[in-house]
């Protein structure tokens, strides 16, 4: 059977993650709960997602040379994924979150040294990303660089996953060469330029957008499910009911198990379901990537 490599090229944050309450008004001094601090990161998230569900990853990146980014290649190393092309640069890339009692959460990215990465580094993988399956991509390191990697790959044998986030707006040109699109609510409305308040808006957001890309694209909604649109098909799917705890790296985890159930030729309604039931594991427990499920638990439930 052929090994499905992915290469995801992104970024690798480490994650202050405090636990309270509510947010604080203006002025206002508020005391947390918890303080929780662990790997983090866009990329580095859907890279952990797809090494711990057996998928052969390699991680593109860069941290700084501090402790902070020690930790996170560690992390990824431990998690089974291929961090040899990690470089260290300037400072590491920090989030910090605030998460609310219901699991949701407010993020904010201090760049560091995601903001380092160059079209330079990218050519120097080239041997790399040319015999890869999957190439996925986020907004959290330079976008001429996003831009490069999509150009210069888009007609090769594989497929190049963006998430949109960040949202940023994409070139048509660009957009037009991405396999599959997936964006949040926030963010689909930022492209879209409407706002989302029903699974039925996102469909049809999705269908305005679907033209616009290479031919899918998902729309996730939170606590409420996702959606997924095609030219052929187009379908909602409701979130599990379950006690949310974190949901923070909840939207990776879903990319990094729709990536693998893609590998694994599965159905688009079964890439969704299966993506959706992990993403479901994902908030029941705290932190990032630690709360990511792995192929050995959900076994009875892979196909």
């Amino acid at each position: 059977m052929e090994v499905k490599n992915v290469v995801v090229i992104g970024s690798l944050n480490f994650d202050i993650i405090v636990k309270q309450q509510r947010m604080p008004n203006k002025g206002e001094t508020f005391i947390a709960d918890e303080l929780v601090q662990g790997p983090g990161g866009k990329g580095a998230n859907q890279a952990a997602q797809c090494a711990k569900l057996g998928l052969p990853t390699v991680m593109v990146g860069k941290v700084g040379d501090d402790r902070f980014g020690e930790a996170l290649v560690g992390s990824l190393t431990a998690l089974g994924v291929d961090t040899s092309y990690i470089k260290k640069l300037g400072l590491t890339g920090m989030g910090l979150v605030h998460v609310m009692p219901d699991g949701d959460y407010y993020s904010t990215i201090v760049k560091g040294a995601n903001d380092l990465i160059t079209r330079n580094d990218i050519d120097e993988i080239a041997h790399l990303l040319v015999s890869s399956s999957f190439i996925v991509l986020q907004q959290e390191i330079p976008e001429d660089v996003i831009e490069y990697v999509i150009a210069k790959y888009e007609s090769a044998d594989l497929k190049i996953v963006l998430n949109n986030a960040p949202a940023r707006k994409v070139r048509e040109d660009i957009l037009k060469c991405v396999d599959v699109l997936v964006v949040n609510e926030t963010e689909a409305s930022f492209m879209s330029g409407k706002s989302i308040n029903s699974a039925t808006d996102a469909i049809s957001i999705g269908k305005e957008m679907l033209p616009l890309t290479g031919g899918m694209v998902v729309i996730t909604l939170g606590k409420y499910g996702s959606v997924v649109v095609t030219e052929s098909y187009s379908n909602f799917f409701p979130a599990e009911n379950v006690q949310a705890v974190d949901a923070t790296g909840a939207g990776d985890s879903f990319i990094g198990a729709l990536i693998y159930a893609m590998s694994e030729g599965l159905s688009i309604d079964q890439c969704m379901k299966f993506a959706t039931h992990i993403s479901a594991i994902t908030v029941t427990k705290e932190g990032g990537q630690h709360s990511f499920p792995t192929k050995k638990e959900i076994e009875s439930i892979l196909i």
